[in-house]
């Protein structure tokens, strides 16, 4: 059986950053035209100002893990996770987040299965302490076959101070997933259907079902506090791209050397049935650490503290050095990867 990769899968990573590349183009061209600065926060929340207040906007969605929950029954998880996503992003560029709108697309006017989704929705902006201010609720017969939920969130700046960039001898931070979160999902269906595995199957002693149903933690709570009370210099959000998404941090004269923990079964079992290159998991997948931050050595005490008061555990996995904006990362298991 010849091994995955998420290009094999449908999803070829070079050509969504290329996507971006084109998009982030045109946003340039427009933003200059109208004579507006753009601000950017280390690569995950672009900012303006208006009056007074520094305000970014921010979108994400769920993607193709809503086709699994809506198999397993738990599309309220979905909802969460579109916020979810959001929330993290927009706290990790230094912003706390104040507001969202959501938008669910629907391929019938299914009360039911959208009750499920704006629960979830609801719930995570509980969590995470923002407002809902509207949405939009699309029923798209023949263009959709299924379920689709995203959100964009408003964030105002937290401190003047935080650019999001690490600095020479900081110390990286480790924060733990839940899970899977909402990455990869097209890659481990297809690993999953290739074999001819259920998503209800148990695996070498792992539930699929409940680990693919398992949400996105809500972090933006912690960073808030954390950015708020001067304990961090960045932080990175290990979503899409995984670990390269440490490079948006660290800019083109600084180098991350990363010693990983063991990821929890999940991401070994999708490894073995996937036959996938562990490099290429680290790319894809956030392997038991979600969320990936640098700090001063002093302040790593107190902050590990605050981590563990909002129930997340964390690692120290390494350190920041000049370089040339590379991450240096060792597997649990001694493999050496560089991104």
């Amino acid at each position: 059986m010849s091994s995955w990769t998420y290009a094999k899968a449908g999803l070829d990573l070079s050509k969504h950053w290329e996507m971006h590349r084109y998009a982030r183009q045109l946003a340039e061209e427009i933003a200059r035209e109208l004579g507006i600065e753009v601000r950017e926060s280390g690569g995950y929340a672009t900012s303006i100002r208006v009056g007074d207040l520094e305000l970014c906007l921010h979108i994400d969605g769920v993607g193709t893990k809503t086709l699994v929950l809506e198999k397993l029954g738990k599309l309220e998880v979905a909802g969460w996770d579109c916020v979810a996503m959001n929330v993290n992003d927009v706290a990790c560029g230094g912003f706390r987040p104040v507001a969202l709108v959501d938008y669910v697309a629907l391929p019938s006017d299914d009360v039911e299965t959208f009750s499920k989704v704006m629960h979830g929705v609801a719930a995570a902006a509980r969590e995470s302490r923002v407002v809902i201010l509207g949405g939009e609720t699309a029923v798209l017969r023949d263009l959709a076959s299924g379920v689709d939920a995203a959100c964009a969130v408003l964030g105002t700046k937290i401190r003047k101070d935080f650019e999001n960039r690490a600095r020479d001898g900081d110390l990286v931070i480790g924060v733990e997933s839940w899970g899977l979160h909402a990455n990869g999902y097209t890659l481990v269906r297809r690993v999953l259907e290739s074999r001819g595995i259920g998503y209800r199957s148990v695996v070498e002693g792992v539930d699929l079902g409940e680990e693919l149903c398992k949400p996105t933690a809500i972090y933006s709570n912690l960073l808030v506090d954390a950015i708020r009370r001067g304990l961090l210099t960045s932080a990175a959000h290990i979503t899409g791209g995984a670990f390269t998404k440490v490079r948006r941090v660290l800019g083109s004269e600084l180098d991350a050397k990363l010693s990983m923990p063991e990821p929890p079964p999940i991401f070994k079992v999708v490894q073995e049935l996937g036959r996938i290159p562990t490099s290429e998991m680290y790319r894809v997948f956030n392997m038991g650490v979600g969320l990936v931050l640098t700090a001063p050595p002093a302040s790593v005490e107190e902050l590990g503290k605050l981590i563990e008061s909002y129930g997340f555990r964390w690692w120290v996995l390494g350190r920041v050095f000049r370089g040339s904006g590379r991450v240096l990362l060792k597997t649990f298991d001694g493999e050496r990867i560089e991104f």
